[in-house]
């Protein structure tokens, strides 16, 4: 049995929550975190936060095979959406009753993913359990033996993990725990928020669904997503500073999957794919457009394909050339932030349609993960280009890795025929 603790912000971050309208991540600070990120769980390696489907912890690259939405865009038949955040759930378009903490019995899609156990993907201390209007979410604020840097040089000791979902019964369950820790029958769940500190892979929470769906099946799954700043469930900070939980593990190498024999203690690969039929290439009056795949796994030791889900997607980077002269450059960088409206949940959800953007594939995710990329010509037109002479369009697809790892990004050469 673990004693409670109490953990007490340092100055530097006291200071820096107070300031968060400051905070920044440029491309120095974004290395930064994923640097130290990657060192600590060097030695403190990361739990996959949802139970195996046949019990038990599971290894992350078993468990990166189950997350049907990653960061980034997704789109419905309804809307679009920016998800700060995994989507973890197993066969999500299964469909099937559960009984729920009422007695009552819900249909929900996923239902095998209902009550699994959430795990602390590292030792945290439990810094919030709430209420929303998605149900109920934890977040565990974690400590890094060494500091990451922001934008302006300020020292940052902290991360924070967040799940969503979770199913009320797990309110009893830390309530029972507070109850043990502290050997109080009268104590409630909220008694040891700020106190109790998780082991990494120590149950915290079981999976709920959203209490508020109503116009499709609610899904049974985990909403887990990564902050590293403070107020890690203030909407300007999450709009901000969410970043791609894959951080959290080692990364994947980055090669051809599909001629890659894994070593039974090693990591698959993945690899950026552009396909030229796909590529249309803009016009003066029709926009353009690439599709994306990231395809990942690795040959087991018995010859067959093993694919593996990786939303590690990140960046566009865009050079348009026009007359034998570099006309202008443009950048999407989904952790920066680039090319993105972060003033409101609306903006950043909403493609812009007069500047490059992703366009996401409606449904979930395969094992091979699909994303559009789309060059408006509109955008052309706003840097004077000059249909009369030819021209060409670079485009940079990168990962979450480029700027931390050599190779982990892909060229696409657009040429534009003079009319």
């Amino acid at each position: 049995m673990k004693r409670p603790c109490c953990i007490v912000l340092t100055a530097v971050l006291a200071l820096a929550a107070t300031s968060a309208h400051s905070q920044e991540i440029d491309a120095r600070a974004y290395r930064s975190i994923v640097e130290t990120l990657q060192h600590h769980i060097e030695d403190h390696p990361s739990v996959f936060p949802l139970e195996a489907l046949e019990g038990g912890v599971q290894s992350y690259v078993d468990g990166l095979r189950i997350p049907y939405y990653g960061y980034g865009e997704r789109r419905y038949t309804t809307r679009t959406d920016f998800h700060p955040a995994f989507d973890v759930g197993y066969f999500p378009e299964e469909t099937g009753n559960v009984k729920a903490v009422n007695g009552q019995a819900v249909r929900v899609r996923s239902p095998q993913s209902y009550l699994k156990k959430i795990h602390a993907i590292q030792e945290g201390l439990l810094f919030a359990v709430e209420r929303k209007s998605t149900g109920y979410k934890i977040i565990l604020e974690h400590t890094l033996e060494e500091p990451y840097y922001d934008s302006k040089g300020r020292a940052y000791d902290k991360y924070y993990t967040c799940y969503r979902h979770v199913d009320a019964r797990s309110l009893i369950y830390l309530t029972l725990l507070a109850r043990e820790v502290l050997d109080d029958a009268e104590l409630t769940y909220e008694d040891i928020v700020g106190r109790y500190v998780f082991e990494a892979g120590e149950v915290i929470a079981f999976v709920g669904f959203d209490p508020n769906t109503r116009t499709t099946t609610p899904r049974s799954h985990l909403d887990f997503s990564l902050n590293p700043f403070p107020t890690p469930d203030a909407g300007t900070s999450i709009r901000n500073y969410a970043l791609n939980p894959l951080l959290l593990f080692p990364p994947f190498g980055y090669g051809d999957p599909y001629a890659y024999q894994r070593e039974e203690s090693g990591v698959p690969v993945y690899q950026f794919v552009v396909d030229p039929e796909t590529i249309d290439a803009p016009t003066k009056r029709r926009d353009g457009s690439i599709e994306i795949e990231i395809h990942s796994g690795s040959i087991g030791s018995d010859g067959t394909f093993q694919p593996a889900r990786y939303f590690a997607l990140n960046a566009l980077e865009i050079i348009v050339f026009n007359g034998g002269e570099q006309l202008g450059e443009y950048a999407v960088n989904r952790h920066l932030k680039l090319g993105y409206d972060t003033s409101s949940y609306e903006a950043l959800d909403e493609y812009d349609q007069r500047i490059p953007h992703f366009s996401a594939p409606p449904g979930e995710q395969g094992e091979v993960y699909r994303m559009g990329a789309v060059l408006p010509a509109r955008w052309l037109r706003t840097m004077n280009y000059d249909w009369s002479k030819p021209g060409s369009i670079t485009i940079r697809v990168s990962s979450i890795w480029d700027g931390y790892l050599d190779g982990h990004s892909e060229l696409v050469e657009i040429p534009l025929r003079a009319k």
